[in-house]
């Protein structure tokens, strides 16, 4: 039995239906929480032998073609708000990083803007420490808010986790609910013009407005992992509808119908050319959901 909740319950869910790559099996249960205190309502009272994560906009996720058996928790329906202060901003988990970055720069509020175009929630954006080559996320974090899977609330000081490239390192028994930022004052015309710079930038050399699952590969110490994949001859590589994009050759995306086996069969081809090139094994930035 699953308890009450406030927000809402959607069974026998495609995921191919709501994930950014367009690809993905059933999911048993999705639950999207009302709040925090719904959250945990149902953290603490469900079965302990459901199987449960919680997912962002699933923009660097692949989830299996076989699906997942158990509760997939989505924050982003209800879990969404934004609260500035003097000198930071608080933000739930469930909110979009580019509504925030948004309104950040409405209210001449400097934050995170060098993530913009970065798809995904702010709850994903820490869990994976997202970022570019001078800026993540965890620069300008001061704390995060998580409830654990029981049901207990937590708060976790920035200097409390050792957050990492393309990882944010929060316990796996943890889900992020919200977190708040250091900001800093600048003209709204100042931040238009950094958004208008990364927009032309990133539109120019990387597959916006595309299913794709984002960037595929960590960058190895002093290599660009694009710059390997091409190097390998990767730049074309498909298999069935998943491809190598041709802007970017981090970049994977989806022509058509691609399944998440063939994602799955090119991410493997891909690590063994380029391991045969240059001896350096590729490591996944994407997470892996399900039997794959």
């Amino acid at each position: 039995m699953l308890p009450e909740i406030r927000g809402e319950y959607i069974f026998n869910r495609k995921i191919k239906e709501i994930s950014f790559i367009g690809t993905g099996g059933i999911c048993d249960i999705l639950f999207y929480p009302k709040d925090e205190e719904d959250l945990a309502h149902f953290l603490h009272n469900r079965s302990y032998d459901l199987p449960i994560i919680c997912l962002g906009n699933l923009s660097n996720t692949l989830v299996s073609d076989e699906g997942f058996r158990g509760c997939i928790v989505i924050l982003s329906k209800f879990m969404r708000n934004i609260k500035f202060g003097e000198n930071y901003v608080y933000a739930e988990a469930g909110a979009m990083l580019g509504r925030f970055i948004t309104e950040c720069v409405e209210n001449g509020i400097s934050c995170c803007e060098r993530l913009f175009c970065i798809p995904g929630t702010i709850g994903g954006a820490i869990a994976m420490n997202a970022g570019i080559p001078d800026f993540e996320i965890s620069d300008v974090i001061i704390d995060i808010n998580c409830i654990n899977y029981e049901g207990q609330k937590f708060s976790l000081k920035r200097s409390e986790i050792d957050m990492q490239y393309r990882n944010g390192n929060i316990p796996k028994n943890l889900i992020i609910t919200s977190a708040t930022f250091k900001t800093s004052k600048k003209t709204e015309q100042e931040l238009n013009s950094t958004l208008d710079e990364i927009f032309k930038k990133r539109s120019s050399s990387q597959p916006m407005g595309r299913q794709t699952l984002g960037s595929t590969f960590k960058n190895p110490n002093e290599f660009k992992a694009w710059q390997l994949i091409r190097e390998a001859g990767c730049d074309n590589l498909k298999v069935g509808q998943a491809s190598v994009c041709d802007l970017h050759a981090n970049f994977l995306i989806n022509t058509g119908d691609a399944s998440s086996a063939e994602f799955i069969e090119l991410i493997r081809l891909i690590k063994e050319k380029v391991f045969e090139k240059s001896g350096i094994l590729l490591e996944e930035e994407i997470i892996f959901i399900g039997e794959t």
